[in-house]
């Protein structure tokens, strides 16, 4: 019969442990802060200005008169520890969503004319423990 060592149980918690952690975490597309935003100046900060700074947006439209404008948005869920509750989490499952949206916008010469900025947070709760979870701020610190 094997024995366990304390090392060997300890390896397999961290790695039970970080894939609870991957599991419970997920998001897509570009975030970007109100202080990322507001360091661009109307009038002044271009469109290779933002992208430089900022990536590609998730979104660019130009309208017939050659205003263009880039979106920039971001969304994630993220599992609450009582998920991870054996035989009960199912029944009182939450979760965390959060989401952002900033939208600058261009003139025909590529100068910022102006930004737009949105954030959400919502807490959600499921089977039992549906609409208990709901937020009163988006989380925040948290980093995916």
């Amino acid at each position: 019969m094997a024995t366990l060592r304390l090392g060997d149980v300890m390896r397999k918690l961290l790695a039970l442990g970080l894939l609870g952690l991957l599991l419970g975490c997920a998001s897509s597309g570009v975030k970007v802060s109100e202080q990322q935003a507001e360091s661009f100046k109307v009038g002044v900060s271009t469109y290779a200005d933002v992208v430089s700074a900022l990536g590609d947006p998730t979104t660019t439209t130009i309208d017939s008169k050659g205003i263009r404008t880039a979106a920039y948005t971001y969304s994630s869920v993220r599992s609450q520890a009582q998920n991870f509750i054996p035989y009960i989490g199912g029944l009182v499952a939450g979760y965390d969503t959060q989401a952002s949206a900033v939208t600058f916008t261009f003139d025909q010469r590529g100068i910022l004319t102006g930004t737009t900025s949105s954030q959400t947070g919502v807490g959600t709760g499921a089977n039992l423990a549906a609409g208990s979870n709901a937020a009163t701020r988006p989380y925040e610190g948290v980093r995916n």
